[in-house]
């Protein structure tokens, strides 16, 4: 079976979309003949050219960069020009079975619905709706929005339309990474026979506790450290945490927060912090995916105080560590983040309720430890990607027949 994976997020990895599909390819390579197709990215003086992306993969699949990402939204564009011109170069020459593309960056939205096209199964990470409805929240509650939300939210009538064209293709199978997911295509009128709900994973053999290192991000050996994980955006909660942050360390002043990717600049204007409470914040810039595993295992609570989710591998991510998560009540996230047991949900924009469930865990060592377990048993037994990668080769089989 040959398979055209297109990837719009892979290395270096950044966001959501991309751990999805470096872990699904990782999982698959060798077992189908994998083309990825993907953007060339460069961070630093690092470039992730073929060679090098190849070789992470193990030289088990064909990675072709066919355009170049400079930006966090425009360079959309260029790759699915380049998604046009690529596949139907290479359907000259190579027979695929299938197409495998990822929502909502709408790869293969040049591609047309010829029948010569092979079938094309589509993962459903977010919807252009979902993130405009996110995005608009957020805006209204707290101001002003990063560059690639603008561009969204500018943008929003003309992605919707195109949206909804590529929902539309009557050859097309979808992938919900949730069951709530799976309810959303339902309500877009697309046939259930067409949807299947295969859930996003974490991987217990390579984040586990075992990774955790008590002097890797605490300051003191008395601290508890709240890790956010990931660009602290406003769809993403940073101004519900930021007004949430001073009642927290009024509370428990042994907390400590700790940010993964960009955006220490943006997340200090949103409300002006002491400098008692700017002493508790650090942000570690983009993390290389190989140190991530060891940055969970050595918190103590991962935070998702979001406006609108699917199905954050983040959340899966910090289970399989053994961390529990406090998140908002939204999406997916209730599937993988279940009250009194793997964390606790709060709703969504609520800077007293999220204070609330930050101090009640971090004041209990032996609430957060059994939820722990409770969480890295979940995604062992329900959300690996393992599970995840088996799923989607028989699907792959169904729909080559």
């Amino acid at each position: 079976m040959r398979v055209c994976f297109l990837a719009p997020e892979l290395l270096p990895n950044q966001g959501g979309v991309g751990t999805y599909s470096v872990e699904l390819l990782r999982e698959m390579a060798g077992k189908v003949d994998l083309t990825v197709l993907t953007p060339l990215r460069q961070r630093g003086t690092e470039v992730y050219d073929r060679a090098r992306l190849e070789s992470y993969f193990g030289h088990r699949i064909t990675v072709l960069p066919i355009s170049e990402a400079r930006d966090t939204f425009l360079y959309n564009v260029g790759f699915q020009r380049a998604v046009g011109r690529t596949v139907r170069r290479l359907l000259r020459t190579e027979r695929f079975d299938l197409i495998h593309s990822q929502h909502a960056h709408m790869p293969d939205l040049l591609l047309g619905t010829s029948d010569r096209l092979p079938p094309t199964i589509r993962t459903m990470h977010t919807t252009i709706a979902g993130q405009r409805q996110g995005i608009e929240i957020a805006r209204k509650l707290h101001g002003g929005l990063e560059p690639s939300e603008r561009y969204q939210i500018l943008l929003a009538p003309v992605l919707q339309t195109a949206e909804w064209m590529v929902l539309h293709r009557r050859r097309d199978q979808y992938i919900g990474v949730s069951d709530w997911m799976g309810s959303e295509l339902l309500r877009r009128d697309i046939a259930p026979e067409r949807i299947h709900v295969i859930h996003c994973g974490g991987d217990p053999s390579r984040f586990g506790p075992s990774f955790r290192d008590n002097g890797l991000l605490r300051t003191a050996p008395s601290r508890r450290v709240v890790l956010f994980p990931g660009r602290p955006t406003l769809v993403k909660g940073s101004a519900v945490l930021a007004r949430a942050l001073p009642e927290v360390l009024r509370q428990f002043p042994e907390a400590e927060f700790v940010f993964t990717g960009g955006g220490a600049d943006e997340f200090l204007r949103l409300i002006p912090l002491s400098e008692e409470a700017r002493r508790h914040i650090r942000f570690l810039g983009y993390v290389p995916f190989d140190r991530l595993p060891a940055i969970y295992a050595s918190a103590d609570l991962v935070i998702a105080p979001t406006y609108y989710e699917n199905f954050p591998i983040r959340i899966l991510e910090a289970l399989a560590s053994g961390v529990p998560v406090v998140a908002s009540a939204v999406g997916g996230i209730p599937e993988a983040v279940r009250s009194e047991h793997t964390g606790t949900l709060v709703p969504p924009g609520d800077p007293d309720r999220l204070a609330f469930a930050i101090v009640q865990l971090l004041r209990d060592d032996a609430l957060r430890n059994r939820m722990g377990l409770e969480g890295r048993r979940l995604i062992t037994e329900r959300f690996s990607w393992a599970r995840a990668a088996e799923a989607t080769l028989a699907l792959y089989q169904q729909v080559a027949g």
